[in-house]
């Protein structure tokens, strides 16, 4: 058998996420060697945070008021989603977006957070910014299994070819007696 540090036998992963497996030795268990899964292992570390990676292209900004855009998926029932941080980075394209009011953040009918329009969304410069969670939120029920999406406030832009990118730090609760 290779050393597991031996990369020909063992390539690194490029793209960990909670389905995964490791190995590990159960030491209960006359040290039997076993898998478990990513989440498993976050779990039991109580790290129950994930990351969102996410690119919003010019096509989907330009009908974010009619068509809004899932940022995250709906988690499944009896489950949902506490949004912990939401950063974007705006990739200025050739032709500056014209959005004429902040965009929002929504889970439901939920506004979690504003976009600014005229410092970001509209930028003819490349711009990183941190959306602050508890600015504009609306009071509300949040329902389990609702998706968080990006929508523009009041009407789709009429031009623009940059690229939003979203990196989105969040928890999915599980709804009922060990919430």
């Amino acid at each position: 058998m290779a050393k597991i540090s031996n990369l020909a036998s063992y390539p690194l992963i490029t793209n960990l996420d909670k389905d995964d497996y490791v190995l590990i030795t159960d030491k209960e268990n006359a040290l039997q060697t076993k898998n478990a899964s990513i989440e498993q292992l976050q779990s039991f570390l109580a790290i129950n945070t994930n990351t969102a990676k996410v690119c919003i292209t010019a096509a989907d900004l330009l009908t974010s008021y009619a068509t809004p855009v899932d940022v995250i998926a709906a988690p499944g029932v009896n489950k949902v989603l506490d949004i912990i941080s939401i950063d974007g980075y705006m990739d200025a394209g050739t032709t500056v977006f014209d959005f004429v009011a902040s965009s929002q953040f929504n889970i439901g009918a939920v506004t979690f957070a504003n976009v600014p329009h005229s410092t970001f969304l509209n930028s003819a410069v490349d711009v990183v910014v941190k959306s602050h969670i508890l600015d504009g939120v609306t009071s509300g029920i949040i329902g389990a299994n609702s998706a968080l999406v990006f929508k523009a406030q009041t009407q789709n832009p009429t031009q623009g070819n940059g690229v939003l990118y979203l990196n989105i730090m969040y928890r999915t609760l599980e709804v009922g007696s060990s919430f």
